[in-house]
């Protein structure tokens, strides 16, 4: 897919992409998108419209707010890492008189359970991530374009973006086996079924890049498909690979002190529910103290139900400002109707362990 993906990201960076999708055709309004060839899903977010361009479908994500996600789908080429694929991007794109004058950061991270490669890229008065993803079939590109000076702002939606992808099942399955994550046939565990006790040999989880430390059940995976957001979640197979515990940092750039900041967070994530889902009802919510290591907190805590995809599903969130500044903690643990209650007492016990810091 080397020149493939050369061609693809060029598109994308034209300024085209930006101001216009020319060529292309409005796929409906935000929401759940599903894509018509390759069946992943993922939510868009609220404000933006999706733009359907050439024979493949490569799908643009226009915002008002000023940036561009596109993403764009070819067949899989075994014989290009995804290291190389971003190496044959940098041999065009990087360098002086080039688009992108440097690369701020990279690393391997998974999208949707598949594995992933993400780049921090800037030139030009812009930032560009780039991140490519393969499953068994297709590779995937994802590519988030903002301003410079506005990119931390908005980053956080191209976190929920990826967050939210679902490929397709037979992107990640070896074989027939069990239901994507993201709309299971029916809970593989009846409602109170018994599951190890909560954090059973657990791991620890600590980068100081993120602020705080968590730990996790020694047999789930950890994945971080952004600098912002860190998961965890059983193995696939297993019945924890649909329960899914999440910590995301968003800086809301509106906000002017941790107050606010809370406020924003919880709002549009409220904004997405209304958007992406349906038969959506909140409940528990109210006020929260986070109290850890010494540190006391003041956040704001919810449980929602709704259906996505045709299941049911439940998702508990924390929202804590930290001490100074206006960087929010979200901390959620989301999984279908059925596995809510059979995964809790992991998550809860996950959630007494996570312990933010201040230097």
């Amino acid at each position: 897919m080397g020149r493939a993906l050369a061609g693809l990201v060029a598109a994308a960076l034209v300024h085209s992409a930006i101001a216009g999708a020319a060529g292309g055709k409005p796929a409906g309004d935000p929401g759940t998108y599903v894509h018509p060839l390759k069946k992943f899903t993922l939510r868009v977010p609220v404000g933006a419209r999706v733009i359907e361009r050439g024979k493949k479908f490569d799908v643009v994500i226009q915002s008002p707010s000023g940036y561009v996600i596109n993403v764009q789908t070819g067949a899989v080429n075994a014989e290009v890492s995804l290291m190389g694929m971003t190496a044959r991007l940098e041999a065009t794109y990087l360098g002086d008189g080039k688009r992108w004058s440097r690369k701020l950061e990279e690393g391997s991270t998974t999208v949707g359970g598949l594995s992933a490669r993400a780049v921090l890229y800037e030139g030009a008065g812009m930032r560009t991530r780039v991140v490519v993803a393969r499953g068994r079939e297709t590779d995937f590109v994802f590519i988030f374009i903002a301003p410079a000076g506005a990119f931390d702002g908005l980053v956080a939606v191209f976190d929920r973006v990826l967050a939210s992808f679902r490929p397709a099942a037979a992107e990640v399955a070896a074989k027939p086996g069990p239901p994507q994550r993201a709309a299971p046939a029916r809970p593989p565990v009846a409602p109170g079924a018994a599951v190890r006790p909560p954090l059973a040999a657990a791991r620890h989880f600590a980068d100081p890049a993120f602020g705080f430390s968590i730990d996790y059940p020694r047999q789930w995976i950890v994945a971080k498909p952004s600098a912002h957001t860190v998961t965890f979640s059983g193995r696939q197979g297993t019945e924890a690979f649909y329960a899914v515990v999440s910590i995301q940092n968003v800086e809301p750039p509106s906000a002017s002190d941790s107050g606010q900041a809370t406020a924003a967070v919880v709002s549009d994530l409220k904004s997405q529910w209304a958007a992406g889902a349906t038969d959506v009802g909140y409940f528990g919510e109210g006020p929260i103290t986070y109290e850890n290591n010494g540190l006391r907190l003041q956040g704001h805590q919810f449980l929602v139900a709704y259906t996505e995809g045709g299941q049911r599903f439940k998702q508990w969130t924390v929202v804590v400002a930290r001490p100074a500044g206006t960087v929010v903690h979200v901390w959620s643990y989301a999984a279908p109707d059925g596995l809510f209650p059979v995964f809790r007492p992991v998550a809860e016990a996950m959630r007494k362990t996570w312990v933010i810091h201040t230097r």
